[in-house]
């Protein structure tokens, strides 16, 4: 009788969970994760033949799966109490940080990119007489060791930018900068990105390492734009318990001319605000990623600085409007032209290639900046 009970049961959650995902309207979009979801397949004898109808009717199952991220949650809280140490991905630190891992790197990747960076930077300084330098900023788990779990398998990300470094490329390490910090909130804990006290201590240091004067912190206007944000980290691990992290602009004026994409849209303010009332509340800072972003700065007589990006340099740029007179951002995932006629056309004085080293070890985006070279 107990073996019917459990198998009527099941059949039951089964049956009734299939009952309710056909009645439930699908979602188009998963703020939780930033990105869309599978949509039931069109069926057709080809793609059953193929194999490919199973496939994508099996990621729409799992993305359209009733309480979805409710499910993942209780996941990752089971796997926490068995004393589990991660999970998607995610390790699970001290204090509350939720560390994304970093622990195998695509070795000839990671070669091809500081190879093109050192062309690029090798051809910018001949024909053009300007110097280029990078800036590859370590993950959390390079610079927060204390709060990661025992014995993880981390990659030695040291040795990673050695690398670049014994191979010609300019760096500019901030390791040792955000270890005398790591005390200090520099990281956010739900999320991959440097919080904006992180991107400050790095961009001083840089500032000083140009023999140039920067603000103290002091004289820049403290605003929490949010006290609820979750970010990338919490997304993959879904763990309730965490709290969320807060997100802070420095400004000396909160005016400031911004134009984006050669003058497609324009802006008042180096926060989008509205992505205040949405889930990627980092977008606050200049809009999120766009293919190019020109801000007029504070200071006409600082020459022109480009930025070659990831997201890490969305809250770096805060500060570097304060002493340029102009700040160029330009995110090589979505601009395709050639960056060395960029340089010409808009006078630049100063370029950094700012990225994440995680994120700069995988991209297949940094090609883009061997075009127009030699």
């Amino acid at each position: 009788m107990r073996g019917k009970i459990i198998t009527i049961l099941f059949i039951i959650l089964i049956f009734g969970f299939g009952a309710f995902n056909l009645l439930m309207p699908d979602q188009a979009f998963s703020e939780n994760e930033n990105r869309y979801l599978a949509q039931s397949p069109a069926f057709s004898p080809s793609a059953l033949a193929d194999g490919s109808y199973m496939q994508k009717l099996g990621e729409y199952m799992t993305d359209q799966f009733p309480f979805r991220n409710q499910w993942v949650g209780l996941k990752t809280l089971t796997e926490l109490s068995v004393g589990k140490q991660d999970s998607g991905g995610v390790y699970f630190g001290k204090d509350g940080y939720l560390i994304e891992m970093f622990d195998q790197v695509d070795e000839d990747r990671y070669e091809k990119n500081w190879k093109t960076v050192k062309a690029f930077s090798d051809d910018a300084e001949q024909t053009q007489g300007i110097r280029v330098q990078t800036m590859l900023v370590p993950a959390a788990s390079g610079i927060l060791k204390d709060h990661l779990p025992a014995n993880t398998p981390e990659v030695d990300q040291g040795a990673l930018l050695e690398q670049a470094r014994a191979g010609g490329v300019s760096l500019f390490d901030v390791t040792d900068v955000l270890q005398a910090h790591d005390t200090e909130y520099i990281y956010y804990k739900t999320d991959h990105h440097w919080t904006s006290l992180g991107a400050y201590y790095a961009y001083q240091a840089w500032q000083e390492s140009l023999e140039k004067e920067t603000k103290p912190l002091t004289a820049y206007t403290k605003e929490v734009l949010s006290d609820q944000f979750y970010g990338t980290t919490y997304s993959k691990a879904n763990l309730y318990t965490v709290k969320p992290d807060t997100i802070t602009a420095y400004y000396t004026k909160d005016q400031v001319e911004v134009s984006y994409n050669s003058g497609a849209e324009t802006a008042s303010s180096a926060y989008t605000r509205s992505y205040l009332q949405v889930k990627d509340k980092y977008s606050v800072f200049f809009n999120g990623n766009q293919p190019v972003t020109e801000i007029k700065g504070r200071n006409p007589q600082g020459g022109n600085l480009l930025l070659i990006k990831d997201s890490y340099a969305n809250t770096f740029a805060q500060f570097a409007l304060e002493d340029y007179a102009e700040v160029h951002l330009i995110d090589l995932r979505y601009y395709k032209e050639a960056v060395v006629d960029y340089i010409k056309e808009h006078q630049i004085s100063d370029v950094l290639i700012l990225y994440s080293l995680k994120n700069f070890a995988g991209d297949k985006d940094i090609y883009a900046l061997s075009t127009g070279v030699g």
